[in-house]
């Protein structure tokens, strides 16, 4: 039963691999003076580098769960989100309104799990 950890600290590891499953951590954007649309772009690009460091991709998406600072930022970031994800492949999800712990410019997050 072993465990791949990948971009590891002493918090978190931003992605690891257990019985065939890909975790990703909570993602956010690194620019923080873009909008919604370009954050979510920002997170997305990030969940896709780790998803491929782990040996899968967004084909494989089981299940996400998405926050926003904002929930009148609902609508557009469902057009990246659309966007992104591979036709035929939606995943499981959620979407949160939350009070995320950081800068008030930080308007998303996102963590998955993905098939490998």
């Amino acid at each position: 039963m072993s465990i791949k950890r990948y971009e590891s600290g002493k918090r978190l590891s931003q992605v690891l691999v257990h019985e065939g499953r890909a975790f990703v951590s909570g993602q956010t954007a690194e620019d923080l003076t873009a909008d919604i649309r370009g954050q979510t772009r920002q997170v997305l690009a990030q969940v896709d580098r780790l998803l491929a460091l782990a040996g899968t991709d967004k084909s494989q998406v089981l299940y996400a769960n998405i926050w926003l600072r904002h929930g009148t930022d609902f609508d557009a970031m469902n057009e990246v989100w659309e966007a992104w994800v591979t036709p035929g492949c939606a995943p499981s999800r959620a979407t949160i309104g939350s009070p995320l712990v950081g800068p008030d410019s930080m308007l998303i997050e996102i963590a998955l799990q993905a098939a490998v």
